[in-house]
């Protein structure tokens, strides 16, 4: 049995409670909501997760994943984070946690005795790199989506700023009107 075997056979198991790690690290009040409805429309932050985790988790076990998906699911799961406010380490260290549990539920498959010398415990490690690989591009993705946020909230400012400014200039020119005539009616 090789390690993509292995790990599909656990494959809905690993994927649900890699889900539920990464709904820990939200809040108390949502945790619950997230981790119980399946409506993607109720609940899209739990259902993107979900998706992208299946995804993600195809192309760490080897399975054949089209780049660009892989990189589509990421994207979506990191963008999540990153609008959220997360530092850093908390919205990207969530996709670590698979390690966490290949450790602990695939690693010892790995390590008996009727595997030595079949390559498994190599396809292992390299398993433990494409989560690493994950890991780093999702750390550039995290860091332009939040480049992306902070130039949207700077345009909103701006805009506001902008409202602001040309209604204080409209104002300003009816006051204009108003305070001349009332001059006119002085010097005569």
């Amino acid at each position: 049995m090789d390690i993509t075997e292995l790990c599909s056979s656990r494959r809905d198991v690993l994927v649900d409670r890699w889900v539920n790690r990464f709904f820990a690290s939200y809040p108390l009040d949502s945790k619950g909501f997230m981790r119980t409805s399946r409506d993607r429309f109720a609940n899209p932050v739990g259902e993107t997760t979900r998706m992208a985790a299946g995804v993600l988790f195809n192309a760490v076990i080897g399975m054949d994943a089209e780049p660009e998906t892989v990189k589509g699911a990421l994207h979506d799961l990191i963008w999540i984070r990153a609008v959220q406010d997360m530092p850093p380490s908390k919205a990207v260290g969530a996709l670590y946690l698979l390690k966490e549990l290949l450790r602990a539920e695939v690693l010892p498959e790995c390590l008996k005795p009727e595997h030595a010398g079949t390559g498994v415990l190599n396809d292992y490690l390299a398993m433990e790199s494409r989560v690493d690989t994950l890991g780093l591009m999702a750390l550039d993705m995290y860091s332009e989506a939040r480049e992306r946020v902070f130039r949207i909230r700077v345009e909103e400012v701006k805009r506001s700023q902008s409202q602001v400014i040309r209604l204080a200039k409209l104002r300003r020119e009816q006051a204009e009107p108003a305070s001349e005539t009332e001059n006119r009616g002085v010097e005569e």
